[in-house]
């Protein structure tokens, strides 16, 4: 076959020889053919370009991208995404496993809604040994983003638990319009927030995607597991409230108009500080500290926000407290008229 073929598969990887044969059986085994898997070796020292080598010898489609000097996990995930030119692109990490039938069906859904930028299926954690975890998958699989209100998607985007779309099914000209991954806390959300400004993002129901957990595995680790960060102290160090920033200032430097800019920009702050979302509920406990940083560095405008929003935070987990108190003194009011009524009688 001469051209690009329609759908690319990109995996990054890094010392990944522990899980990569069974990553990449279940890319091999998707029952749509017209496919190409070009993986980028992030100058791995194990035996992940020999694993890779012996796959191209029995499949064609796979390609083989390594450097030999070490790069960011995020420049590597750009990197194998630039190696290709097919209309439809995918990111699949090297330890990941898929249904034979994922790429045809999120290509499937696509083709058939034009304006929707992304197609991703429902999605179940397993353990290292593969066995599907329970867990509170009404916060943590992935949700329909088909709304054509690029609100109400942001909206639903900002109540979930996880950001796991990133491995879904998209449109090139689509990503070429966001900033791909970046060196910074949260790449995966500041992309998936880019993509779901620019369009649907549609879901197939059934649980076709499977992501692997580790117990105990850190943030550092999580990190250093694609070939780590220029900056990791800084990237290990951000709170989930520098992430409300840099999702602000990735929303302002959308094309979107101003107004809707700013309908997002207010979303953002909500989810974060004032609404019970699963970011929320983390937020709101660093705001003491960034206050306190705030103080410290003399930023006038960080302590008046952070100030304002932990007032908020104070008087909104006082709200119970003081709807008891008004409910007993409701009570007592009326046990004080009927006794008054009774004794006038």
């Amino acid at each position: 076959m001469t051209g690009p073929r329609r759908v690319t598969v990109g995996l990054p990887t890094h010392n990944g020889e522990a899980f990569l044969e069974a990553a990449l059986e279940s890319l091999v085994g998707q029952d749509h053919e017209d496919i190409e898997i070009v993986i980028s070796d992030n100058a791995s020292t194990d035996r992940t370009p020999d694993i890779v080598r012996a796959f191209m010898k029995r499949d064609r489609r796979l390609r083989l991208e390594r450097s030999e000097a070490l790069v960011s996990a995020s420049q590597n995930f750009n990197r194998v995404f630039h190696a290709t030119s097919g209309p439809y692109f995918m990111w699949a990490a090297d330890d990941d496993l898929r249904d034979p039938t994922y790429v045809r069906r999120c290509l499937d859904a696509l083709e058939a809604v034009p304006a929707a930028v992304m197609a991703c299926t429902g999605l179940r954690f397993i353990d290292p040994a593969g066995a599907v975890i329970d867990a509170d998958y009404e916060r943590y699989d992935n949700p329909d983003l088909s709304s054509p209100s690029v609100v109400e998607r942001i909206r639903i985007l900002l109540r979930r638990g996880g950001w796991y779309e990133v491995y879904g099914l998209i449109r090139r000209d689509a990503l070429e319009q966001t900033h791909l991954f970046q060196d910074i806390h949260g790449p995966d959300v500041m992309l998936v927030l880019e993509l779901a400004m620019l369009g649907p993002v549609l879901k197939v129901a059934d649980p076709l995607f499977f992501y692997r957990q580790y117990p105990n595995r850190t943030e550092r680790d999580r990190l250093e597991r694609q070939g780590g960060v220029a900056d990791a102290d800084s990237i290990l160090s951000a709170h989930l409230t520098h992430l409300q920033e840099s999702m602000s200032t990735t929303v302002g430097a959308s094309a979107l108009s101003w107004p809707l800019k700013a309908r997002l920009r207010a979303e953002i702050v909500w989810a974060t500080y004032l609404a019970d979302t699963p970011l929320g509920r983390n937020a709101r406990r660093e705001l003491g500290a960034r206050v306190a940083a705030a103080r410290e560095d003399r930023d006038i405008g960080a302590f008046a926000k952070f100030g304002l929003m932990r007032a908020v935070d104070r008087v909104r987990s006082a709200g119970p407290a003081i709807r008891r108190l008004v409910g007993r003194a409701r009570r007592r009011a009326g046990r004080l008229r009927r006794d008054l009524l009774n004794w006038r009688s």
